[in-house]
């Protein structure tokens, strides 16, 4: 398969690169609540169920 370079690229203006950079958008969809999972349900039965397998692996041996 042959692949199509193009050496001649068209140049981009400062103001087409700084519309494109919306770092602010970016930082306020990466921030999430640290906490979040430990108010899930499924969270606390998976802890749970470890906390009683570990506890009879200990008291077994």
């Amino acid at each position: 398969m042959k692949r199509k370079l193009v050496y001649n690229r068209w140049k981009l203006s400062s103001d087409d690169i700084k519309k494109h950079q919306n770092f602010d958008a970016i930082l306020n969809g990466l921030k999430k609540d640290p906490y979040k999972n430990w108010k899930k349900i499924t969270f606390w039965g998976t802890v749970g169920t470890t906390a009683v397998a570990l506890f009879f692996l200990i008291s077994h041996f």
